[in-house]
């Protein structure tokens, strides 16, 4: 009868607590990029501590405080590996990544003594162990990166051999992931190559950076950078034809339209950057979850095409969205 009671105490105690966070985030954004080893770790990186804010810092809180409410898991944090992986194309190594995880933890903690919360209140407790739940989420990503970056190619015969020197990779085992014939079945099965599941994660990763960065300066080039990875990604998608062509053509209309009406599509991201960001962020999660499935599933396999298609639909409605009637000449329907 009693721990009823006390879960119910605990939900209570982090819903004030996310309450509080919420109210308090334009401050804590602030504190946490003006914190002098944070800015000083970004800057050397020639990293700009707005952007980092904007588009890394408040996702990440905003995830934090869906911990704190039950609404999110904690140490899952979807932005982390983007952040990661951005962090790596800029040089910043793990002591760098833990100066801006504690800058985060020092702002939260100062905000929270502000506030007339010491540190052996309920709520001081829970934000720190939260806290730290999640920061074990960042070094999880960190090591499974740094793993993936020394050791790409996980089969399983690779992964039982002596590791010191780094393995060789035969190239007949990397062609095995590709069109090969799956005697017990007795029909073609297509895994995605490994190299081409590496590059395609590569490049969507850099989208909403570049993104951000021709709003943030009002320059096309980054938009036109974009369009150049949705061609490169059409292309190694027609690697595996013709299984995926409906989703690689339309990732090629995309990359038309956005070479042929860069401005309209500046225009849009100017006005609903936000909303923007998060339809490319929805195309980019989606083809991760594909990459993942049909790494180990034939995308052969019976109506693959019904998988991706709403991926295809998200894609032309983004054409919709700032070149009409290149949607109209491509026979683009919506409903």
């Amino acid at each position: 009868m009693d721990h009823p009671v006390f879960v119910k105490f605990r939900d209570t105690q982090n819903n004030t607590l996310a309450n509080l966070l919420e109210v308090q985030t334009t401050l804590i954004l602030e504190g946490w990029k003006n914190q002098p080893r944070v800015k000083n770790v970004l800057l050397k990186q020639k990293i700009d501590p707005d952007f980092f804010i904007k588009h890394f810092g408040a996702r990440v809180l905003e995830y934090f405080i869906g911990v704190l409410r039950q609404e999110k898991l904690p140490g899952q944090c979807p932005v982390i590996i983007v952040m990661l992986k951005f962090f790596g194309n800029h040089g910043l190594g793990l002591d760098d990544i833990y100066q801006i995880c504690a800058g985060k933890r020092n702002t939260v903690i100062h905000t929270l003594l502000a506030n007339g919360i010491a540190h052996d209140d309920i709520l001081f407790v829970t934000a720190i162990e939260q806290f730290d739940i999640n920061f074990t989420g960042v070094i999880q990503e960190y090591i499974a990166l740094t793993q993936e970056k020394r050791y790409p190619h996980h089969d399983e015969k690779l992964l039982t051999c002596n590791l010191d020197p780094i393995p060789t990779i035969d190239p007949i085992l990397i062609n095995d992931y590709f069109a090969v014939t799956d005697p017990s079945q007795d029909k073609e099965k297509v895994l995605f190559r490994i190299d081409d599941a590496d590059d395609i994660l590569e490049y969507f990763s850099e989208m909403s950076e570049q993104l951000s960065l021709a709003a943030l300066h009002r320059n096309p080039e980054p938009i036109l950078y974009v369009a150049a990875i949705f061609s490169k990604v059409a292309s190694i998608l027609l690697h595996y034809t013709p299984y995926l062509d409906s989703l690689a053509a339309s990732m090629s209309e995309l990359s038309t339209a956005m070479y042929q009406h860069t401005d309209p599509f500046m225009s849009l991201l100017l006005e609903m950057q936000d909303g923007v960001l998060k339809l490319f962020d929805g195309v980019n999660a989606d083809m991760d979850r594909y990459i993942q499935r049909f790494s180990v599933e034939n995308i052969a396999m019976k109506n693959t095409h019904h998988i991706h298609e709403p991926t295809s639909l998200s894609i032309r409605q983004i054409i919709e969205m700032f070149a009409p009637s290149a949607a109209l000449e491509d026979g683009i329907d919506f409903f």
